[in-house]
């Protein structure tokens, strides 16, 4: 199936989102740590040295971020490229190719989401209630690797809601709006306060569209090599399509301390509820 409307719409979303907490609340944290050697199944081509934080900042619009994060082995700093080495910003580690020795000492400097964004297909009662989720090393836990495709904490789920056309103007032009919501599991109240008053006020915000195909990682959560400058949001929102989405209305809320002492995790919750617009001809192929 070819990438179609709902693809390409949750796809910006996410860049806009996870770039609009970024810079508007500075949601972002330098780390200088050790790396740790560990094994993965899915990559066993590669050597993988993992750090203490996951999902690691990679757009360079953010300007004070350490997005091309600095290695440095047994004998000091280690060359882009060196080993074939790459980075896979969704799971905070450092790849090799499978002849590197896994007895190297790894350190490296990097910049962290405060939250962590994941797309999920669940609703939010389930989120909530599941409460199986890992947690980055900020909260004090003994350094070591987060283990990949785990999902970590605090964190923002991104999920679609309904969506409706409703006729717009002659010839089938339609306005299309889809409800898209956000569970925010933060670490204390002040975060969980700031992430709520960020997205309170993006109202008529509007946010360019990115096609599913442009979507900035690739196959080892590794900025795609079509970015060859690195990605950069504001270049890539603007140039690729040119059509804009309408952040029409958001409503925010919290989980009250009563209902908050029932759920399984440790964590302050709220739901940010966006209405987004489109206009658009949804029945031209």
């Amino acid at each position: 199936m070819k990438p179609l409307y709902q693809h390409e719409l949750l796809t910006s979303f996410y860049l806009w989102f996870e770039h609009y907490l970024l810079d508007k609340g500075q949601a972002y944290k330098t780390y200088s740590t050790d790396f740790y050697h560990y094994s993965d199944e899915r990559i066993q081509n590669k050597v993988v040295f993992g750090s203490p934080y996951k999902q690691w900042v990679y757009d360079k619009s953010i300007t004070s971020a350490q997005i091309n994060p600095i290695i440095s082995g047994n004998n000091g700093l280690i060359a882009d490229g060196t080993s074939g080495m790459t980075f896979d910003y969704e799971n905070g580690r450092v790849l090799f190719d499978s002849d590197f020795s896994t007895g190297t000492n790894i350190s490296g400097t990097y910049t962290v989401k405060d939250f962590n964004i994941y797309i999920s297909n669940q609703t939010e009662e389930s989120l909530v209630t599941a409460g199986k989720y890992k947690t980055n090393s900020r909260y004090g836990r003994t350094l070591t690797y987060v283990p990949p495709y785990d999902q970590a904490t605090p964190a923002t789920f991104l999920s679609l809601g309904s969506t409706r056309n409703t006729p717009f103007a002659l010839g089938g032009f339609d306005n299309t709006i889809t409800d898209i919501n956000a569970v925010v599991f933060a670490e204390d109240l002040y975060q969980l306060d700031g992430a709520l008053s960020i997205f309170a006020d993006s109202v008529d915000v509007l946010f360019g569209n990115i096609p599913f195909t442009n979507a900035p990682l690739g196959e080892y959560n590794d900025v795609k090599s079509t970015y060859a400058t690195g990605y950069d949001y504001y270049n890539t929102a603007s140039t690729i399509g040119g059509e804009q989405y309408i952040v029409n209305d958001v409503v925010v809320s919290k989980m009250s301390d009563n209902a908050s002492k029932k759920i399984p995790v440790d964590l302050f919750v709220g739901f940010i509820d966006f209405e987004i617009h489109k206009y658009r001809f949804p029945r031209q192929s």
